[in-house]
């Protein structure tokens, strides 16, 4: 692809080049990702020119100080997204401004995401769902009435353990679908994963309304946890209802509330999956209080709004939000109950592409990690890792580095840590090449093979294959 830098503004710093996509034309284009002054704080913009288009900016973090560039001097600009941080040093191999393998050169696979670490696997075991969300981002078909669109079991099996076999083992094993406790298999499923050696977690990703509903399937979901390594991923909106609407189509508040309850009954870990919109940017805070209220919640799961399944090519504009609005707004709607030095980028993967934090529960008390760890200190990973090869990605940062070990064993105390999660999937809109040559969630595809979250969805995910 010839080319063509865009257009920037006068005060525009150029941090790097890459690749994005034209969502109205499906078309690859050139991109700048530029630091811009915007009042209190720097912003970071996303500048793409597309021949039919034309230029088009995205603003991915609205807070500079929260994005960070995974590659380059430090020397060059240190203070140019944030401490530790740089632009590509041309000593070095690199070109200014431009940043990871696909600058440089094709990678030497077909498909790399094959040999990179795999820290979250995902697999769609049902394509049918049983609500009908108007903003669903696997677009599964309405309704599951008697028939229930579901792979075989062994099929299933198949797949999951082709990806064991060639990468040795999956950390976490995402069920999701459509809604996956649909699937008439289902618990014959997670106790093949729970009892195979080789998967290390079970998340089920679901919306929770036969939990709720369902007294038998809720009573034998509680089994599972005689079996461990099992957390239940519920699909929560918030204690508002304009989002939930927004979101769902419907009121479901108070089955939200019974699925948790009832979750709580049987002693079923649950994370809560928040999907952030604008209508519930303000509900951050108010959404962990909540969580803090049951001890078998273990955290909360911030995912913003992506374009993708019934809103791929929306344009949100000004309503895309990114990783610096749940930080920010966590911070000041907390009040002092938490604070910027409680995030950091993972180890593993982009440092963009996940955040997490962490509050404790000690003694009755909720108390900040920054009271007690200055993650800081712990992140060498943003200023040693200057020039990413293939090899550098595939043993995991979160087992090789200092910050990744501290955060395994804050994981393994799920009494006493609450999860502050951020997860900024990629759109059209706001697409960085870059990025995906560095991500570590990855979809076991129909076909068996691995590919990124972000790019599994961006070509259509499981529509592209009912199509097909």
């Amino acid at each position: 692809m010839k080319r063509s830098s865009p257009v920037l503004h006068a005060d525009d710093i150029r941090l790097k080049g890459t690749t994005s996509f034209c969502p109205h034309c499906r078309v690859k284009v050139p991109a700048d990702v530029v630091k811009r002054p915007a009042g209190k704080s720097d912003e970071v913009w996303l500048v793409k020119n597309c021949q039919v288009c034309g230029i088009k900016e995205v603003k991915i973090s609205s807070d500079a100080r929260f994005y960070w560039l995974s590659q380059g001097q430090r020397e060059v600009e240190p203070s140019a997204c944030g401490a530790g941080c740089g632009c590509a040093n041309p000593a070095a191999g690199g070109r200014i401004g431009f940043l990871g393998n696909n600058a440089l050169r094709p990678l030497p696979l077909t498909n790399p995401v094959e040999v990179m670490s795999t820290c979250l696997a995902l697999i769609e075991i049902v394509d049918s769902c049983n609500l009908s969300c108007p903003t669903c981002f696997a677009d599964s078909p309405h309704g599951a009435g008697e028939k229930v669109d579901a792979v075989p079991l062994e099929e299933l099996k198949e797949r999951i353990q082709g990806v064991i076999d060639r990468k040795g083992k999956i950390e976490i094993l995402q069920l999701s679908g459509g809604e996956p406790t649909l699937h008439p298999r289902f618990f014959e499923l997670v106790r093949w994963c729970q009892e195979n050696p080789e998967i290390d977690y079970v998340l089920v990703n679901s919306n929770g309304v036969r939990l709720a509903k369902d007294e038998i399937f809720a009573r034998e979901l509680g089994d599972l946890i005689h079996y461990g390594h099992f957390q239940f991923y519920l699909q929560y909106d918030g204690p508002g209802r304009e989002a939930e609407k927004k979101l769902r189509g419907a009121n479901l508040g108070d089955l939200k509330i019974r699925a948790i309850e009832r979750a709580g009954e049987l002693g079923i870990p649950m994370t809560l999956a928040m999907t952030v919109i604008p209508e519930n940017l303000n509900h951050l805070w108010e959404t962990v209080e909540f969580g803090l209220k049951y001890d078998h919640v273990r955290g909360v799961a911030f995912q913003p709004m992506f374009g993708s399944g019934r809103t791929f090519g929306d344009s949100p504009g000004d309503r895309q939000l990114n990783t610096a609005d749940i930080i920010l707004g966590l911070v000041e709607q907390s009040k002092g109950g938490a604070s910027f030095d409680d995030f950091t980028p993972l180890p593993c993967g982009d440092p963009n592409c996940a955040t997490i934090g962490y509050l404790l529960k000690l003694e009755g008390e909720i108390r900040s990690i920054s009271d007690f760890v200055d993650f800081g200190t712990l992140q060498g990973f943003l200023s040693d890792r200057v020039r990413y090869r293939l090899e550098d990605l595939i043993k995991c940062g979160c087992e090789s580095e200092p910050l990744g070990k501290l955060l395994h064993e804050l994981e393994l105390d799920e009494r006493n840590t609450f999860r502050l999660f951020i997860k900024p999937f990629m759109d059209g809109e706001d697409w960085d090449e870059d990025r995906i040559d560095r991500c570590c969630t990855h979809v076991i595809r129909p076909d068996g093979k691995l590919d990124s979250f972000c790019r599994y969805y961006l070509n259509g995910g499981a529509i592209a294959y009912r199509r097909s």
